[in-house]
C-alpha cells in the first residue's frame, strides 16, 4: 500500500536531519537563542508563558484521554485506542530518546524557566504537534484545519525559544520528530486491518 501523508513524514525527516545538523556543525543554536530568548522586563512574558503551557505534558495528556473518551462515548472505539496509543508511545520514544541524546539546555543570566530534563528534541514542540495532527486526522482533513495545526504548532514552539527553554535545533527536532512519529501512526492505522476485529468486542461506529 502506498503511504498515505509521505509529505508530512518526509517534511519531518528533513526538519530532524536539520536540526542534527545545526547542533552539531554550526553556531546558530547559540546566536538564535540569544536573538529570540525574552527578557523578564518584557511586558508579553506572561503570555509567552501561557502559550507555552498548553503544549506541556500537564495539559497534553488531559487533553488526550478526553478525546479518546469522547471518541469511545461516540462508539468510535477503534479510533479512541489509535489516539491513546499514539500519543502514549509518542511520549515514551521521545523522552527515551531525550535521555539517550542527554543534551543540556541553555543557560541564561535571567531565565524564565526553569526545566530539569535533557533538551534534545523539544518534548513540548513534539507532543503539541502530534497531538493536532492526531486531532487533524480525527475531525477534518482540511487546509484550514491543516493551517491551524502548522500555526499552534509553530506558536508553541517559539513560546520555548523565547523562554530560552530549548535551543532552536531542539525545537526543529521536535517538530520533525512530531511529523514523522503521527504519520507513521496514522499509515498503521489504515494499514493494518484491525478496525474490524476490534469492533467484534468493543462498541462500534
Amino acid at each position: 500500500m502506498s503511504f498515505h501523508y509521505k509529505s508530512l513524514f518526509v517534511s519531518g525527516m528533513a526538519l530532524f536531519c536539520i536540526a542534527i545538523l545545526i547542533a552539531l556543525f554550526t553556531t546558530w543554536d547559540a546566536t538564535l537563542s540569544h536573538i529570540l530568548v525574552y527578557s523578564p522586563s518584557d511586558y508579553d512574558v506572561p503570555l509567552v508563558k501561557a502559550i507555552s503551557k498548553i503544549g506541556s505534558f500537564t495539559i497534553i495528556t488531559p487533553l488526550t484521554l478526553l478525546l479518546g473518551g469522547w471518541l469511545w462515548f461516540k462508539k468510535r472505539a477503534y479510533e479512541a485506542i489509535w489516539v491513546l496509543i499514539t500519543m502514549g508511545s509518542c511520549r515514551i520514544v521521545f523522552t527515551l530518546l531525550k535521555l539517550a541524546v542527554g543534551r543540556a539546555r541553555p543557560i541564561f543570566d535571567e531565565p524564565l524557566t526553569h526545566a530539569i530534563s535533557y533538551s534534545f528534541p523539544s518534548g513540548h514542540s513534539v507532543n503539541s504537534l502530534a497531538f493536532l495532527f492526531v486531532c487533524y486526522f480525527i475531525f477534518d482533513q482540511k487546509r484550514s484545519m491543516l493551517i491551524l495545526c502548522i500555526l499552534g504548532s509553530l506558536l508553541i514552539g517559539w513560546s520555548r525559544l523565547a523562554l530560552g527553554a530549548h535551543w532552536c535545533s531542539d525545537v526543529l527536532a521536535g517538530w520533525g520528530g512530531g511529523l514523522m512519529w503521527v504519520s507513521l501512526a496514522y499509515q498503521a492505522k489504515v494499514s493494518i486491518p484491525l478496525q474490524n476485529y476490534i469492533n467484534q468486542y468493543l462498541p462500534r461506529q
